[in-house]
């Protein structure tokens, strides 16, 4: 019996085991919120569990917490996990194209001249005639800027009433005797076409030197090789794979192609090398930085199982290119030109950004020599902001954040007063009067985000008059409009008593929302009259005072400048519908339960402040809030 009993134990231990085997082969993908279906329906083949988050940066903390096994990046979010406290992340497949599979690094940013200069150091290229991809860009604006500047060779203007933009352009209209740097330099177009008649030798050697913006003939990673070699230039901004295919170079592994001007010779250029050597452009490429290729990365716990994984994520990939499901397959970075590569050992993110030195460039701070102090008021407000700064750092919004915590809105006013914060974010019905802020950008919605009452079609004016209201009291907006629409009934209550009634005959949504209640229903104007869901645009009974970002009325100039800068900025990237929303949801909540922290969930972007806010009178909103 002793031994039946010690066989039974012993073959339910291996049972055990190999149970516990099939879970340690469960791998768990975090992913934003927005792709999660995409990524359900791709992933469920290879039996890849997709965890949802808030965005990006949500999942590096969940796979740094072992909510999830791995995400997939760019370099800016390995820049990002390369700081996390207790952080054990590793690169361990990447996104690579067909034709450059073997590369190391997604490109290498380079500086192609002419042998025949016979430059022998970096301090040559003073006086030059330059080539850019583009202005802001990292191989043709980032990369030069950070390392000529760290070679001594490339200054900032230290005039204080220089725009931090400017800074910059100025910079570069000193170093080189002309150029070619396409792109908006301002989105104020005004501003934009100063800048370019100032710094008018940044947009000499452009093919429409007027316009100086794209499409030009001489931008680009092409057109800058045409710039140096069809227009006289004197050195490139750009990347080897252009300089190969220009030249009809081999590509990868690929046999050389006929070259893009069979007129240029190879032979006539040379690389510029950091330490002011030069290299034949037939051989290796001496690099001043390369950005890393996308990646999957994940957490120390990956590492000793990821070569279980790899084949998994090469099934999903190849088949996922056959998915009649387009944009669900792009949104999970499936690229018919590009495919998977595993790395034997998984790389650290650190040690993998140093090498290329892509490091330096995410932490170029250019001319913002300061941090902008964001004042917050719990501890729910800070953790915001630091993701917010994390996210915004690591994709090039200057002036960096710094998050300042105190205690409440008072202390954040009065923070903001004495000079120990520069910024405070105020709600209206937070916004103060008299107490030496004001206001420099405001929360901007879509345009069909507005805010209506709407009502059966068979509603009477004695109803209209009398009836409750349903709207959602934990939205701000809502309440603002049922006060209103209240005072026009003239059923003037304070928030404190406004009641929302399940069912009610009024309804307060917005028109973003009209098309799932159905046709039998009419828009109530701001004058009580009915008019069709399709005018909402002039029949509304929006009354927000939206939030706003405040300074010390004495900030003028650049500092206010540079403030607008970065929240403009912030939206651009991480607004509503911005590209990088997956990055960082700026506008959302934030955690389950947690609405309109720092700023509305339903927000767009930011935009420039004006006396009366859409239309809002502050003074009337305090009075519809008994303030």
């Amino acid at each position: 019996m002793g031994l039946v009993r010690l066989s039974v134990l012993f073959v339910a231990s291996l049972a055990g085991f190999g149970v516990q085997g099939q879970q340690e082969q469960t791998f768990r993908l975090c992913v934003p919120h927005q792709i999660a279906d995409a990524c359900r329906d791709l992933m469920a083949k290879v039996q890849v569990e997709c965890v949802a988050a808030r965005d990006r940066m949500e999942c590096l903390d969940k796979v740094n917490a072992r909510e999830a096994d791995f995400v997939a990046v760019d370099p800016e979010d390995m820049y990002v996990a390369y700081h996390m406290a207790n952080q054990d992340f590793s690169v361990f497949t990447e996104f690579r194209t067909k034709e450059e599979p073997k590369a190391e690094f997604r490109y290498e940013g380079i500086l192609l001249v002419r042998k025949s200069d016979n430059f022998k150091a970096v301090a040559d290229l003073r006086g030059k005639k330059s080539c850019h991809t583009g202005y802001g860009r990292n191989v043709g604006y980032k990369i030069p800027i950070t390392k000529l500047k760290k070679h001594g060779l490339f200054k900032l203007a230290t005039d204080p009433e220089m725009s931090p933009l400017e800074k910059e352009l100025k910079g570069l209209s000193d170093l080189f005797g002309s150029s070619c740097l396409v792109g908006k330099y301002s989105p104020n177009d005004e501003v934009n076409r100063l800048l370019k008649k100032r710094y008018s030798n940044l947009c000499e050697l452009c093919e429409r030197p007027d316009i100086c913006d794209y499409p030009d003939k001489y931008s680009g990673y092409d057109g800058a090789i045409r710039c140096l070699v069809e227009n006289n230039g004197d050195v490139a901004f750009t990347k080897v794979i252009y300089v190969n295919k220009y030249f009809g170079l081999p590509v990868g592994d690929a046999p050389a192609q006929p070259a893009i001007n069979p007129a240029a010779r190879a032979q006539d250029f040379v690389y510029l090398c950091e330490d002011g050597t030069t290299r034949p452009i037939t051989g290796p490429a001496c690099s001043w930085a390369q950005r890393p290729w996308q990646g999957y990365m994940g957490n120390g716990d990956i590492n000793s199982r990821f070569q279980q994984l790899q084949p998994k994520l090469q099934q999903f990939y190849e088949e996922a290119k056959n998915s009649a499901d387009v944009k669900k397959a792009a949104a999970m970075w499936v690229d018919q030109k590009n495919l998977l590569v595993n790395r034997v050992q998984p790389v650290l993110p650190g040690e993998h950004l140093n090498k290329a030195q892509y490091k330096d460039v995410i932490e170029r701070d250019g001319p913002f020599e300061s941090k902008i102090k964001l004042c917050v008021t719990s501890q729910l407000e800070a953790d915001k902001c630091d993701v917010m700064r994390r996210a915004a750092y690591s994709r090039d919004v200057r002036p960096e954040i710094q998050c300042v915590l105190k205690g409440s809105r008072d202390a954040c006013v009065t923070a903001v007063k004495d000079g120990t914060a520069d910024v405070v974010v105020l709600k209206g019905e937070d916004q103060p009067t008299g107490t030496g802020l004001k206001a420099i950008l405001y929360e901007k919605y879509a345009e069909e985000d507005v805010m209506v009452a709407i009502a059966d079609k068979g509603i009477n004016r004695d109803q209209l008059a009398k009836a409750p209201i349903e709207f959602d009291a934990s939205d701000p907006r809502a309440v603002s409009a049922a006060l209103f629409l209240n005072d026009k009934r003239q059923q003037r209550v304070c928030p404190n008593k406004l009641v929302s009634t399940p069912g009610a005959p009024i309804q307060i949504v917005s028109a973003q929302d009209l098309t799932r209640l159905g046709p039998n229903k009419v828009l109530v104007c701001e004058n009580l009259q009915f008019e069709p869901t399709s005018n909402y645009a002039s029949c509304n009974v929006d009354h927000t005072l939206p939030t706003g970002i405040y300074v010390r009325k004495t900030v003028t100039g650049q500092i206010e400048d540079n403030i607008a800068h970065a929240f403009v900025a912030l939206s651009d990237k991480f607004g509503h519908g911005a590209k990088a929303e997956v990055v960082f949801e700026l506008f959302g909540e934030f955690k389950p339960g947690a609405k309109n922290v720092l700023f509305h969930d339903r927000a767009a972007k930011f935009g420039a402040a004006d006396n009366k806010v859409g239309g809002v009178d502050p003074v009337y909103y305090k009075q519809l809030m008994c303030q």
